[in-house]
């Protein structure tokens, strides 16, 4: 082992030491004693001149460690400033040098501080003062303004330098250059501000919650619409604050959270129920997806909401009207199936009787023929509170058309059970009703069948239901009956008739009427609608209500409809060639032959085959058709559209359709049905409903027909309305064509 050069030193100066008294004593000694000293002294000559070689070695070791010390020193990667406690640098490396943009000779002996952007010097006093008081090592940020260029951000660290008792203080501080750094955390800092400023002035419910559904985030726009300062609401699960607990939303929004943890990309448009502080329910269309941190790991959701409250209420009194008798609020034909679906559904699973009730009112067509539309409109509405009144809660009332009602038992034990329930309807129809001034008797008859013994499904059910009622209507009225099976001689003579109808091509029996679509504006006949009718050789001239639902149930409806289209064409071509002002024809197709992947080749066919030009035709079908099967619905009036034929939606208001699927449809216009407009004087709901059906089909840009028109008071209501036409007694009769020709045309020119 290497000695170190201060134990060189100490050697040699102690061996000149022994030299000198060596050298002293020889001079006192002689003869052996002096070859003795002589010889020592020679040896310590020799190991002095070892140890002079060793103290050599040593400072050559050492200045070559000096120069590598001075080369890491300069060279490091960071800053190295030596300073007193005035910022004077003692020492300095090259690197702290180039970072402050000065030669090392200029910063020597110079404060520090001065080489700060000034407004940072005091927080430097203070970081060197801090670290000489707390004795440990201590950080702070300044900046540094060149002569040329932006500030640059450096981070200091000092240490007091120990084992300098007595001394000055000095530090040791360390430079790092984290302009870069502070650059990118300011941009940062900027594009969250940014960010942030966008959420918060987003016009859209914006919220985040964690994994277990509690509010982390709330914008000002979601204190807005839910009445709560994000403080409060901050730590709050959202069910239970913003989304109503115990509802179908809370349920959804607890699916969403465990679909977090099943599929990560997780991903999801809904719509639902939200709670205002005040208690207000609201309905919101959310877009929701996961939140992650920056190890990919799901913390939460993130929400995005729209207010859809109006929409809602709009689609909500749509449905309601889609479902719903508009005169009396009553459930309709569509509803009432549904209601015993789903309780034949409960009643063969849990072995339950249900029974089903057809009614309806008697002598109600001579108080409508004496007294009036409108006075029969409000005998209607007292018989449904009537009926209403005389069944359990658990039971449905419904109104199916005109006069008729049918009810529900979804849950009895005995046929007793029906039985109370019908003479408790009969009971409450014995009082006269009082309207308007006058005391009118009307009773009610009951057809009724029950589960299981009378059939098994809805239809069965209702047929049955049905054929009782005309068993008692047959023989006396004002009772109930149950269906059995010797009622079934009704169906026989169905049967007949359905021969008789099946024939009436071949017979020639059926004919067609015209009735004109007139202009609300200028009295301009549009467009006449072509009205089948039957010329029955024993019972004369039949209206469709009394042979088209017997079509419809047969099949027999396509090939009349056919007919029905052949000869309308052919007879507007007729009218063209005699030389008349071409006339737009209508006619009606059936929801059997609009669902007909033939239809298209048909209407090809009969054009070609009667020579008329396409933009002479119009196809009319019902609002529900047309929703049957949108996907058939939409290939065939795309296709015929193509053509040049125009399509127009009957009894609209009626059925129930989505206007997603309708406003894809090429609809040229709409046809308002006449049990709105009956109403138009004396119902404020007809009236609303007309109202708001112009206005939709007109934004929609559908022209919009009003049918039944019958008084000049309903004429001038709809023209205020805005409505484009009329069909009617008001506006024409529906005549065979010599005289709706005559009444037309006159004259061919």
């Amino acid at each position: 082992m290497k000695k170190k050069p201060s134990d060189l030193a100490l050697l040699r100066k102690e061996a000149e030491k022994k030299l000198r008294e060596q050298t002293e004593r020889v001079e006192e000694l002689s003869g052996q004693d002096f070859k003795r000293l002589v010889h020592e002294l020679g040896t310590h000559q020799i190991e002095l001149e070892m140890q002079n070689e060793e103290l050599r070695q040593a400072r050559e070791e050492l200045e070559a460690l000096h120069r590598k010390y001075s080369d890491l020193f300069d060279f490091a990667p960071v800053g190295y400033f030596l300073l007193d406690r005035h910022s004077l640098v003692k020492e300095v490396n090259l690197t702290g040098a180039e970072m402050l943009g000065l030669p090392k000779r200029f910063l020597l002996d110079r404060p520090l501080s001065r080489c700060l952007f000034e407004k940072d010097r005091n927080t430097f006093y203070a970081h060197l003062k801090e670290t000489e008081e707390k004795r440990y090592r201590q950080t702070c940020e300044v900046r540094v303004g060149k002569k040329e260029g932006p500030l640059l951000h450096f981070q200091l660290q000092s240490i007091v330098m120990e084992g300098r008792k007595g001394a000055d203080i000095l530090f040791r501080t360390t430079m790092i250059d984290i302009t870069e750094r502070t650059r990118s955390e300011e941009q940062l800092r900027e594009s969250e501000g940014k960010y942030r400023e966008l959420v918060q002035s987003a016009r859209s419910v914006i919220l985040k919650t964690d994994i277990q559904g509690t509010i982390t985030f709330f914008n000002e726009f979601a204190e807005e619409f839910f009445g709560y300062p994000s403080a409060e609401v901050a730590g709050r699960k959202v069910v239970g604050t913003i989304i109503p607990p115990l509802s179908p939303s809370a349920q959804a929004f607890q699916g969403m959270l465990a679909g977090i943890a099943l599929h990560p990309e997780y991903y999801q448009k809904t719509e639902g129920e939200g709670m205002r502080k005040s208690g207000e329910r609201v309905w919101i269309a959310w877009t929701n997806r996961p939140v992650r941190d920056r190890d990919g790991r799901i913390t939460g959701l993130l929400f995005v909401g729209q207010d859809i409250t109006e929409r809602k209420g709009i689609e909500d009194a749509m449905k309601h009207q889609a479902h719903h008798d508009a005169l009396t609020g009553l459930p309709n034909k569509i509803l009432f199936k549904e209601y015993l679906v789903n309780a034949l559904h409960q009643a063969q699973r849990y072995g339950y009787m249900l029974a089903v009730m057809f009614l309806d009112l008697d002598r109600f067509k001579s108080v409508n023929d004496s007294l009036g539309h409108a006075m029969g409109d409000i005998l209607l509405r007292a018989a449904s509170d009537r009926l209403r009144a005389s069944v359990r809660e658990s039971d449905a009332v419904a109104r199916i058309g005109g006069d008729e009602y049918t009810i529900l038992l979804p849950h009895i034990s005995h046929a007793e059970d029906a039985v109370k329930i019908a003479w408790k309807i009969l009971d409450h129809f014995t009082s006269p009703f009082l309207l308007d001034g006058n005391e009118l008797y009307c009773g009610v008859s009951i057809g009724i069948s029950l589960f299981p013994d009378n059939g098994e499904q809805a239809e069965s059910l209702l047929k049955n239901a049905d054929i009782a009622l005309y068993h008692v209507k047959e023989h006396g009225r004002g009772k109930y009956e149950f269906y059995n099976a010797d009622m079934n001689i009704r169906t026989l003579e169905r049967m007949i008739l359905e021969n008789n109808l099946r024939r009436t091509l071949e017979r020639g029996e059926l004919v067609v009427h015209y009735q004109p679509q007139v202009s609300i504006d200028t009295h301009q006949v549009l467009c006449a609608e072509a009205l089948v009718r039957w010329e029955h050789p024993e019972l004369g001239l039949l209206n469709p209500f009394q042979f088209l639902p017997l079509a419809e149930e047969t099949g027999f409806i396509i090939p009349m409809d056919e007919w029905v289209l052949r000869t309308a064409c052919a007879q507007s071509k007729a009218w063209q060639e005699a030389g008349y002002e071409p006339l737009c024809l209508t006619a009606n197709v059936s929801a059997r032959q609009f669902q007909l992947p033939s239809l298209v080749g048909l209407v090809e066919q009969v054009l070609e085959e009667t020579g008329l030009s396409p933009e002479w035709l119009e196809l009319e079908v019902t609002e529900g058709a047309a929703m049957q099967n949108i996907d058939v619905t939409i290939a065939n009036m795309t296709r015929l559209n193509a053509m040049g034929i125009r399509f127009s939606i009957d009894d609209f208001g009626t059925g129930y359709s989505s206007l997603s699927y309708l406003k894809r449809l090429p609809i040229h216009k709409v046809k308002i049905d006449k049990s709105f407009v009956h109403g138009l004087l004396t119902d404020s709901n007809d009236e609303s409903i007309v109202e708001a059906v112009i206005a939709m089909a007109h934004k929609m840009r559908f022209q919009v027909v009003a049918e039944g028109v019958e008084t000049e008071e309903q004429w001038e209501l709809l023209r205020s309305y805005g409505c484009d036409a009329v069909q009617g007694y008001c506006a024409g009769m529906p005549l065979p064509a010599p005289a709706f020709e005559k009444a037309l045309f006159g004259t061919p020119a």
